[in-house]
C-alpha cells in the first residue's frame, strides 16, 4: 500500500512538472508585453524592422482598432499629417507576428497618447 501512494505520488509530481514546462515553453512563445487596442486610421503595410524599406516589408495593417505591445524608435516617417520616429509592435492582418508599423497612422487621440501609454521594446 505503501509503495503504492509513493508511485502516485510520484508520478503527480511528475505530471505537474510537465505541466509547469508546457506552461513554461507556451509562455515564451508569447510577446512579454500585454496587448493595448488604439485605433489606426490608415490601412499600412508592416515591417520586419522600424524603417519604410521595401526589403523589410511584411504585410498590412488595416485601419481599424488594432493591438499594440511596446514602442520603439527607428526611421523617420511622415504621413496622415504627422511625423515621428516611433514604431509601435503588433501582429499583422497579413498573420505576421512581432512586426512594426509607424504610429503616424494613429488616431489623433492615440498619436497624442500612445508613447505614454506603451512600453519601450526590449
Amino acid at each position: 500500500m505503501l509503495a503504492r501512494s509513493i508511485r502516485a505520488g510520484l508520478v503527480a509530481v511528475l505530471v505537474a512538472a510537465a505541466g509547469v514546462v508546457t506552461c513554461t515553453s507556451e509562455a515564451q512563445a508569447q510577446p512579454a508585453f500585454a496587448k493595448v487596442y488604439m485605433t489606426t486610421v490608415v490601412t499600412q503595410w508592416s515591417h520586419w524592422s522600424p524603417d519604410t524599406s521595401n526589403s523589410s516589408h511584411a504585410g498590412t495593417l488595416y485601419a481599424a482598432s488594432n493591438y499594440f505591445y511596446c514602442y520603439t524608435t527607428g526611421e523617420y516617417y511622415n504621413n496622415n499629417g504627422h511625423g515621428s520616429v516611433v514604431w509601435l509592435r503588433t501582429d499583422d492582418d497579413s498573420g505576421n507576428r512581432n512586426v512594426y508599423v509607424s504610429d503616424v497612422n494613429l488616431s489623433n487621440y492615440w498619436f497624442e497618447r500612445d508613447v505614454r501609454t506603451l512600453p519601450t521594446c526590449y
